[in-house]
């Protein structure tokens, strides 16, 4: 007896996500179609200009303002010094974010439209828009911007910290910090101490020890504040500091690990 095999149904065909920026690059591609024809001038030209001004405004301003603008520049393979305090700055200062912002589009935006510019090499199959395509361009402006704020900024925190400071190497960053003496008798054994304790230490920690040798901060309380962030994270970052002061001070390393525990709670 032969049974009837029922054949098995294909399964419906799962649609694709749909493609948000489709729509976009289609625009590009007849934009820069209409800017070949019209030699790269006119007024779909200074049209582009203005897109681009805001677009890099928006997005710059935006993760400065949520940290990630050094990250956006490494994924890029765009590499400068930029230490944890720094950033920190950029987060909580609009008028710094906006200062960086028009340096950086202010050189970056004639640059990628001059004659013979960047903006000619765009793909339109390449798979980008044009705004995605000038933000990576623009990327190296901002490293460029940010050095010479970083500049002025290292300038003013060397004379507020006065010149008797210790500076001490953050060997992550390839940059000197600078740390005051709290006594003359001192300042060849804290110089040493320090630069041992922090030499392998992290941004966030280090941000802490400058805040506790470098502002009137008493508490873990107040150096959060200054900040921005908890006690506990401070307390956290404090004891890892503390654990590595310990063990350097019993393997002989150092005279005494009693600046990392400078704050109390």
């Amino acid at each position: 007896m032969l049974t009837e095999v029922t054949p098995t149904s294909t399964p419906p065909a799962v649609p694709l996500p749909p493609d948000r920026h489709a729509e976009q690059r289609t625009a590009d591609r007849e934009l820069f179609a209409r800017l070949r024809t019209e030699g790269f001038k006119g007024t779909h030209f200074d049209l582009l200009q203005d897109r681009l001004w805001l677009y890099g405004w928006n997005v710059l301003r935006s993760w400065m303002r949520e940290g990630t603008i050094i990250g956006r520049c490494r994924e890029k393979r765009i590499y400068f010094p930029a230490p944890y305090t720094e950033v920190e700055e950029l987060m909580r200062r609009a008028d710094v974010r906006e200062d960086l912002a028009i340096d950086c589009l202010g050189k970056a935006i004639p640059a990628f439209m001059a004659e013979g510019g960047p903006v000619k090499d765009w793909d339109p199959e390449g798979g980008r828009n044009l705004t995605s395509f000038f933000l990576h361009f623009a990327l190296y402006h901002f490293r460029d911007a940010y050095r010479r704020w970083a500049i002025g900024h290292r300038q003013r925190m060397r004379e507020i910290l006065g010149p008797d400071a210790v500076r001490v190497y953050n060997a992550e960053w390839d940059v000197w910090d600078r740390i005051p003496v709290p006594g003359p008798e001192h300042q060849t054994e804290l110089q040493e101490t320090l630069s041992i304790i922090l030499a392998k230490a992290s941004m966030e920690e280090r941000a802490v020890c400058e805040a506790m040798l470098t502002t009137e901060a008493t508490t873990q309380e107040e150096v959060a504040e200054l900040l921005g962030t908890t006690r506990k994270s401070v307390e956290r970052r404090l004891s890892r500091v503390r654990r590595r002061a310990r063990k350097l001070a019993a393997a002989g390393l150092i005279v005494a690990p009693s600046v990392s525990s400078a704050v109390p709670r």
